[in-house]
């Protein structure tokens, strides 16, 4: 049995945090919202897109209001007037899967999903796409990543079935770099940002696409880009963890008071949200202003306990670019 994928982006989770990779029910472009777990504080942006979401449409069931969030990275909104929601899909296989995977009994997904386009939909390219969305959160990313290639080249102007191909490569080249093979996670990046730049093309609106294109520009060092991405998807989706994404990478990129602003704008508008907290705990420090340091940090510790004293606590469950982490361990160096 091949081992759970550890992606943040694959972790599941019933209401989620940031985006990425969505099920299907039909490409017009619809999709039942959905992204992919980035960390265990991704829970609070995703409960973040469940509220915007419910804000934009009362009229989505139950089910289309849940995430498998978004690392990773999760991703999710977009195109929301086109969506349709689980009970008025017609072919009660799909619809099963589709209740499955929201369930997170991802073995039965699997095998609706499979019986589904084995004895009533060859060509479906949401079935493929629903299928390689179960493999990646089973670990399974080689099945995934030949599933989601089936859907492009069914669906080849979609932008969804691009988007979850995209977080496929990702994860591909997130494993070939932990084993040190540089040049073949390279590529795989390289392959997984031109999906993106597909999907952004064939759906400008797509925010799960410019979110997941800043992850793996960050993944190769491009916070200049990454920084654009995700503005561009916060622009286009009101989730404070996009934002709070992008104001890590004005720190990074030198714009110290734009990071500042932004954080405590977060902050001001997200009271309980921890991360934002401690990254603007960081911020202070490295200008040499210990107590509101000091106080954001015990603000932080309040909310989500003694984690944010853990620097490899923060690390798995936050995705800082190194300036960043480096204030942030110097801070906690100082602080019992």
């Amino acid at each position: 049995m091949a081992a759970r994928c550890t992606h943040p982006c694959c972790q599941l989770q019933i209401t989620s945090f940031l985006p990425t990779h969505r099920w299907q029910t039909n490409y017009k472009p619809a999709s039942i919202v959905a992204s992919s777990k980035r960390n265990s504080h991704d829970k609070k942006l995703e409960q973040q897109q469940i509220t915007l979401q419910s804000q934009l449409s009362r009229a989505l069931s139950p089910l289309f209001a849940t995430t498998i969030l978004v690392t990773t990275a999760a991703p999710l909104l977009a195109a929301l007037a086109e969506n349709v929601r689980v009970e008025d899909v017609t072919s009660s296989t799909l619809r099963a899967g589709l209740e499955a995977a929201n369930e997170g009994r991802l073995d039965a997904a699997e095998k609706f999903f499979k019986a589904y386009l084995a004895q009533e939909d060859p060509s479906s390219a949401s079935g493929f796409s629903n299928l390689g969305n179960v493999h990646l959160q089973q670990g399974k990313t080689q099945l995934a990543l030949e599933d989601f290639t089936k859907a492009v080249d069914l669906a080849p102007e979609a932008a969804v079935p691009r988007l979850n191909r995209s977080i496929a490569y990702e994860q591909l080249g997130v494993d070939e770099e932990k084993q040190g093979r540089e040049t073949a996670a390279a590529d795989y990046y390289k392959k997984a940002l031109a999906d993106c730049d597909a999907a952004t093309a064939a759906d400008p609106k797509e925010f799960a696409a410019w979110f997941d294109k800043g992850n793996v520009q960050m993944r190769v060092g491009d916070y200049t880009g990454a920084l654009e991405s995700y503005n561009k998807a916060a622009d286009l989706a009101a989730i404070p963890g996009y934002r709070l994404r992008a104001a890590t990478l004005q720190y990074q990129t030198g714009d110290i008071a734009k990071a500042k602003q932004t954080m405590r704008g977060i902050i001001r508008k997200n009271s309980n949200y921890a991360e934002a907290r401690a990254a603007l705990a960081a911020v202070n420090w490295a200008e040499g202003n210990v107590d509101v340091a000091e106080e954001l940090l015990a603000s932080a510790e309040d909310l989500d306990g003694a984690l944010w004293k853990d620097l490899n606590e923060v690390r798995e469950m936050t995705r800082w670019p190194p300036a960043l982490y480096d204030a942030y361990s110097r801070l906690l160096k100082v602080i019992p």
